[in-house]
C-alpha cells in the first residue's frame, strides 16, 4: 500500500480528481442541454444520459463515495423542507396505499419472472433475482451465492433505473401532472441561521442513519431531521437553487456511471429482455396504482411514482424535482425496500434451498443499501 505522501499516492489522487472533474464537466454539459431544451428534471436526466453514453464508450466516468454521500445529505435536507403540517395530516390515507403496495410486489415479481423464464428463456434463478423490484445489494449477494447469472441481474436493475429516471418526467406529464419547472418553486429563501440549522441537522441525521446502515441512510436521515424542523415550523426556506442543480447533476452522473464496463455485445443480448421486463413491471405498478388511487383518493401521478420499481434515493429525488410529495414517495419506496430485504431471504431459501442464502458476515461491509 503506497505511503500517503508518496509520489504514487499523489498521482492516484490526481487521477481521481481528474476523473471527477471530467465526469462533472460532461454531466453539466448534458444537464445544461436538457434544461435548455426545457425538459422536466433536465439537469438530472441530462447528466444521466451523457454519463451513461460516456461509460458505455469506455470513458473513465465516476463519482466518489464521499461526494455522493454529501450530495445525498444536501438533497435530503432540501427535500425535508417540503414537509409541512398539511403533509403530516395526509398520513391518515397512507395505510391503504401501503397495503396495496405490499400486494403489488409479489404480483410484479411473478409477472416479470414468468416473462424472463418462460418467454425470454432465462434460467429460473437469474429470472427470479432480476424480477426483484429493488433491494439491489441483498439481491446481488443472494444471486451470487445461488448460481444465478449476476450480469443479467445487474443489467436488468441498471436498465430499470436508467429508463425510469430518463422517462418518468414525460410519463408523469402524460398522467396529467405538470411540474412547476426544472426545480420546485419555493419563494421563501432561508437566512443564514435557517440555512446553517438545516444543514447541521441534515448532516447529523444523515450521519446517524448511515452509521445504523439504514436504507438510503444519508438521504433519509437528512430528510427526516430536516422534515421535523420544517414540519414543526422551526425552520423556513430551502437550499439555494444553484446548490440543488449541482446535486441533481451529481446524482445523474452517479447513475450514468453504473454502465461502466458493459460491453455492446452484452447490451445487445440483454437489452430487449430487460426492456420488456421493465414494461411488465411498470404496467403492474400502474394497475395497482390505479386501484390505490381510487381507494385512497390520492392523485394517480403521486401514487404511481410511489409504486414504480425504482431506487429509493432516485425516485424520492424525482418526486422532489417534479413537485410531488417527497415524504409520501419516500415512505412507500422505503417500505418496499424493507419488505423485500426481510422477505427475499426467506423466499429464496424456500425456493432454491439453504445454499442460496448467504452466511452472516459475507456481505461487503462498505457496500451501501441500494434500491
Amino acid at each position: 500500500m503506497p505511503h500517503p505522501h508518496s509520489s504514487e499516492s499523489r498521482r492516484a489522487r490526481l487521477r481521481g480528481f481528474a476523473r471527477l472533474a471530467g465526469t462533472l464537466a460532461l454531466a453539466f454539459a448534458g444537464g445544461g442541454l436538457f434544461a435548455f431544451l426545457g425538459m422536466p428534471a433536465g439537469w438530472l436526466s441530462g447528466a444521466l444520459v451523457a454519463c451513461a453514453i460516456a461509460s458505455l464508450a469506455g470513458a473513465p466516468i465516476g463519482i466518489g463515495r464521499r461526494v455522493r454521500d454529501v450530495t445525498f445529505v444536501l438533497l435530503g435536507t432540501s427535500m425535508g423542507s417540503a414537509i409541512s403540517p398539511e403533509t403530516l395530516r395526509g398520513l391518515a390515507s397512507w395505510p391503504a396505499t401501503m397495503a396495496i403496495l405490499m400486494v403489488s410486489l409479489p404480483a410484479m415479481m411473478l409477472a416479470v419472472g414468468f416473462y424472463l423464464e418462460k418467454i425470454a428463456k432465462w434460467d429460473r434463478r437469474s429470472a427470479f433475482f432480476a424480477a426483484a423490484p429493488g433491494a439491489l445489494s441483498a439481491v446481488l449477494i443472494m444471486a451470487e451465492t445461488s448460481g444465478a447469472d449476476v450480469r443479467r441481474v445487474v443489467f436488468g436493475q441498471s436498465l430499470r433505473l436508467f429508463v425510469l429516471v430518463a422517462l418518468l418526467p414525460a410519463a408523469m406529464g402524460g398522467l396529467g401532472h405538470q411540474p412547476a419547472g426544472t426545480l420546485p418553486i419555493n419563494p421563501v429563501a432561508p437566512d443564514l441561521y435557517n440555512l446553517l440549522l438545516s444543514l447541521g441537522a441534515g448532516a447529523l441525521g444523515g450521519f446517524l442513519f448511515e452509521r445504523a446502515r439504514f436504507p438510503g441512510g444519508a438521504m433519509v436521515g437528512a430528510m427526516l431531521t430536516s422534515g421535523v424542523l420544517h414540519g414543526s415550523g422551526f425552520v423556513e426556506g430551502r437550499l439555494p437553487d444553484l446548490l440543488l442543480i449541482v446535486c441533481f447533476v451529481i446524482l445523474g452522473a452517479n447513475s450514468g456511471a453504473r454502465f461502466a464496463g458493459t460491453s455492446m455485445a452484452t447490451l445487445r443480448r440483454f437489452f430487449i429482455d430487460g426492456l420488456v421486463a421493465l414494461t411488465v413491471a411498470v404496467s403492474v405498478a400502474f394497475l395497482f396504482a390505479l386501484l390505490a388511487a381510487w381507494i385512497s383518493g390520492e392523485a394517480l401521478p403521486k401514487v404511481f411514482l410511489a409504486y414504480v420499481p425504482g431506487a429509493l434515493e432516485a425516485m424520492t429525488i424525482m418526486a422532489f424535482v417534479l413537485g410531488v410529495d417527497p415524504a409520501f414517495v419516500a415512505a412507500h419506496h422505503l417500505a418496499r425496500f424493507v419488505g423485500l430485504s426481510l422477505c427475499l431471504p426467506l423466499v429464496v431459501r424456500f425456493v432454491f434451498g439453504p445454499s442460496a442464502v448467504p452466511k452472516p458476515g459475507t456481505a461487503d461491509p462498505d457496500a451501501e443499501p441500494k434500491d
